[in-house]
């Protein structure tokens, strides 16, 4: 639990600069919909190297860096998949569900080639970031005393609450603050039960962040479409499904890799 504290707290003082940037209110040159606060997605990252490095050594440092590219980890290609299609398919269903509801929605307009290319980059490196440091310290620290929906549980309320400055810089209202947050921890839950399925392979957690993000990212206006109160609806019953079927403890039905 220290370590975890420790980490905590290194990410929230690493993450003031941001905070200030935040005030700003400048967007990405090739990702409108985002703030230049947003590059605080390497923060985690940061943290992470910096605590590992300083409490055992560079080498151990570069390891933990390389392992959010070993996707030989992943003991089946349906790990990926899902990953992969998880969160696209929650935000098709939410639209969907929004679209139902009798809500009046524009047409989705796809961002050009040459912005979707740099988008696509920034939001691998965003994952690696943010990945390296949740799933890559975090919970390692926490599993070891905490059962893996719990660990999950800790990591996804820190997670929403760090993006809390963010949102409302972006002029989020607090009812849509408090649903996305939500979310986030139902998100949490679903990347830590695909990460010990999958040979507690980082990789698998980063291809569902950065598949997260493309999801709305790739259009220029996606907030028409999205309601974090019906996408919490959309996770919910996966969830339900994942804990029941897998067990709190673990996470991890399939035994891929050893318990965490």
């Amino acid at each position: 639990m220290r370590a975890a504290a420790s980490f905590f707290g290194l990410v929230l003082l690493l993450s003031l600069p941001f905070y200030a940037v935040g005030l700003l209110h400048l967007a990405l040159p090739f990702a409108a919909a985002l703030p230049l606060s947003a590059l605080m997605a390497i923060v985690p990252m940061i943290a992470a190297l910096a605590l590992v490095a300083y409490n055992k050594s560079a080498l151990a440092a570069g390891k933990l860096f390389t392992s959010a590219f070993r996707f030989r980890l992943i003991p089946s290609v349906w790990w990926a998949v899902i990953a992969s299609i998880f969160m696209p398919a929650a935000f098709a269903l939410t639209a969907g569900m929004v679209w139902l509801s009798g809500t009046a929605l524009p047409t989705l307009d796809l961002l050009p080639l040459s912005a979707i290319i740099p988008a696509f980059v920034l939001f691998f490196i965003g994952a690696v970031g943010e990945e390296l440091g949740w799933q890559g310290y975090a919970y390692p620290a926490l599993a070891k005393h905490q059962s893996a929906l719990t660990a999950a549980l800790i990591i996804g309320v820190v997670w929403a609450l760090w993006h809390v400055i963010p949102f409302a810089l972006m002029g989020r209202s607090a009812e849509w603050i408090i649903w996305q947050s939500v979310g986030m921890v139902l998100m949490r839950i679903i990347i830590v039960w695909l990460v010990v399925n999958a040979g507690h392979s980082i990789g698998v957690a980063v291809l569902f962040h950065m598949m997260s993000n493309s999801a709305w990212g790739m259009f220029r206006d996606f907030n028409a479409w999205y309601d974090p109160k019906v996408m919490c609806l959309a996770l919910l019953a996966p969830v339900i499904a994942i804990v029941a079927t897998a067990g709190p403890t673990t996470l991890n039905r399939f035994r891929f890799g050893g318990q965490p």
